[in-house]
């Protein structure tokens, strides 16, 4: 979900860092798996070297199943999908093919240097701290190291020395515990980001519920002194037949400028709810082309204008995010605008998309949080998001908070626009 310009310019104004546990974490994943990747061509001059002392089909098989499992590793980070089991799986298939390489070398391994498959050893264990819980990344790297140090002292593995196989899991060791301290401080530092901004964007909806209430109090304020002082004063002063009959209009007439006060709009002329579908569509620009749009029981409704402000604002930023994160223009999408019992407003915008996980996204982004929800919350709206991977996201936006417009099951019953 994409922070608008709005949002933007809050959060540099609120001093929240465009940083947040999930950007963390796609950073590691591609720093990592293109790590691996570039390691991993770095050591195919060793599997070239190595061919004539391995068993062809074995150790075809195993560089297969190792380059093949880093380059998927690399592919899923670039496309930010399946990350973590893609990457568990490269650690299992590295110590499986670890398990197997004495099958691959049946003699003794003559080389002078590390077998391919030892000198790849970084990767898999690099992988595995990024996608990994803490103790099992750590289990994983004193695995690795010791598999690594036994199979060298075997012939297979080129029967080294002590030393050298103690060296050569040492390797080992370094790259993960090193990068398990490393990756652990940059993600506490993404947390207490997360906490910050989440403090900061708590703070600035209080204030702002803070500012509405001094608002409504000075307005009350003023109608308490123009209008009920006044008349109390007047009745105070009424000794005459004339005087209790001036109080008496006067108090009617206050009577009257409360219950506008209480049960009328907001600030600004009325809208016609029949203009909200049009004022959208404009609003959204190109965006609009990717949607149908339709009005069911509208005719004769409106709204105030801050009202429909916000719920044309609102409706927008649900298409943009739909229309940049819930797939391409094979999805279907909707708007549909509706009436209700009353004064009552409903707007649906709604896709069959690849739908997300709300609690997922990150705190630096404002474009649900500010732009829609808060937005219509200002006005006394609410919204209701239904959601979930793979089941598409229906935005529905009420006015007032407690509107339930009815909406046709049956797409005849709507008036397409």
């Amino acid at each position: 979900m994409t922070t608008d310009g709005r949002g933007r310019d809050l959060a540099a104004r609120m001093g929240l860092a465009p940083i947040g546990t999930r950007r963390i974490e796609m950073l590691l994943a591609g720093m990592v798996s293109t790590f691996g990747l570039l390691f991993s061509a770095i050591t195919l001059e060793a599997l070239v070297q190595n061919a004539g002392e391995t068993n062809l089909l074995v150790g075809a098989a195993l560089a297969v199943a190792v380059y093949g499992a880093v380059l998927m590793a690399a592919l899923s980070a670039l496309l930010h999908q399946w990350t973590r089991p893609v990457f568990l799986a490269v650690g299992i298939v590295y110590l499986l093919a670890l398990a197997v390489w004495p099958l691959a070398v049946p003699g003794r391994y003559e080389g002078q240097d590390a077998p391919w498959l030892f000198a790849l050893a970084g990767v898999p264990s690099a992988l595995m701290v990024v996608a990994a819980s803490w103790p099992v990344a750590v289990a994983y790297v004193l695995t690795a190291t010791v598999a690594v140090g036994a199979l060298r002292l075997s012939p297979s593995g080129g029967a080294v020395t002590g030393s050298t196989a103690v060296l050569d899991a040492l390797g080992v060791a370094e790259v993960g515990f090193g990068l398990l301290l490393v990756v652990s401080a940059v993600r506490r530092a993404a947390r207490n980001v997360d906490t910050a901004q989440g403090t900061a964007l708590s703070r600035y909806a209080d204030a702002r519920i803070d500012e509405a209430t001094e608002s409504e109090r000075t307005r009350t304020d003023a109608l308490v002194h123009d209008s009920v002082l006044t008349t109390f004063l007047s009745a105070a002063a009424a000794h005459t037949p004339e005087g209790r009959a001036l109080a008496a209009r006067m108090a009617v007439h206050t009577m009257k400028v409360l219950s506008r006060a209480t049960v009328a709009s907001s600030i600004g002329p009325k809208v016609p709810v029949s203009d909200l579908l049009e004022r959208i569509r404009d609003d959204a620009g190109a965006v609009a082309d990717s949607f149908d749009f339709a009005a069911q029981d509208v005719a004769g409704r409106v709204v105030p204008e801050n009202v429909a402000d916000a719920i044309v604002s609102a409706a927008v930023q649900a298409m943009t995010n739909s229309v940049k994160h819930a797939g391409g223009p094979e999805v279907p999408r909707s708007v549909l605008v509706a009436g209700g019992e009353g004064d009552a407003v409903r707007v649906l915008v709604e896709d069959r998309g690849r739908g997300f996980d709300p609690a997922k996204v990150a705190s630096e982004r404002l474009g649900l949080r500010v732009s829609i929800i808060e937005r219509m919350s200002r006005v006394s709206g609410a919204v209701d998001l239904t959601t979930a991977l793979g089941e598409g996201t229906v935005f529905t936006l009420s006015w007032p908070a407690a509107a339930k417009a009815p909406v046709a099951a049956d797409a005849d019953e709507a008036v397409l626009a």
